[in-house]
């Protein structure tokens, strides 16, 4: 069980700013991150599920290759469900949690998710019906990240602390970008770190998160770069 405790605190932090998925139907203000420009006009094209999973497939970044994976096994999987049986402090923010795993189910967005060859990377793309819709689910991952910055979770009767704190993450090409550091420690074990960055361009929020404990921001940073780019040729 204990092997598994990582897993649920990074799900949980996953969760809580948006990364698992299409993201939450809240919307709310946020100072973080680079901001939209004043005026859109172009139109861009919804990507269906098609088009956002040849585009993981075929991201590559520093040797490593990409998979897309079964979103819906996220959401019913042993962490969703340790996430299901805990106690929460704040307990809003387990609510929020919850609804972050199976928020794609319940977004008109089109959500596919993958992971990286050596699974230490993972990269999600959620592509909306309009700009207006994708630039609020990157302010609402936001104004979570915030609300529930400081989180304790009892969960296999051990207690989990976690800490969510946002970055400056500047993705090139994007129209908008910010960065969250997850931080979780249980029992006398040291505080490890995770940072996952988001970036929009016109409708289609793409993330990209470290999956091991420590990892360089700015890996996720090029990685979420190579999805918009990717997602810039694809509409």
């Amino acid at each position: 069980m204990k092997r598994a405790l990582p897993v649920i605190a990074l799900a949980a932090g996953l969760a809580l700013t948006g990364c698992t998925s299409g993201g939450s139907s809240d919307s709310a203000d946020s100072g973080s991150g680079s901001q939209p420009a004043a005026e859109e006009t172009q139109q861009s094209t919804q990507l269906d599920e098609a088009a956002l999973k040849n585009i993981i497939d075929t991201t590559q970044f520093d040797g490593k290759t990409f998979k897309t994976v079964d979103t819906s096994a996220i959401s019913s999987g042993e962490a969703a469900k340790a996430l299901e049986q805990a106690q929460f402090e704040p307990a809003e923010c387990k609510d929020l949690a919850m609804a972050g795993l199976n928020a794609a189910q319940a977004t008109n967005g089109t959500t596919v998710a993958g992971i990286a060859s050596d699974n230490s990377m993972s990269i999600g793309l959620s592509s909306f019906p309009d700009e207006a819709a994708a630039t609020e689910q990157l302010s609402t991952s936001s104004a979570i990240t915030e609300k529930c910055n400081d989180v304790t979770m009892n969960t296999q009767g051990m207690e989990m602390q976690m800490t969510t704190e946002a970055f400056d993450a500047s993705v090139p090409g994007a129209d908008e970008s910010t960065g969250v550091r997850i931080a979780y420690s249980f029992g006398d074990q040291e505080m490890s770190s995770n940072d996952a960055v988001y970036a929009r361009v016109g409708n289609t929020v793409a993330s990209a998160a470290n999956l091991s404990p420590n990892g360089d921001e700015q890996d996720a940073v090029k990685v979420a770069e190579e999805a918009v780019k990717a997602v810039q040729a694809a509409g």
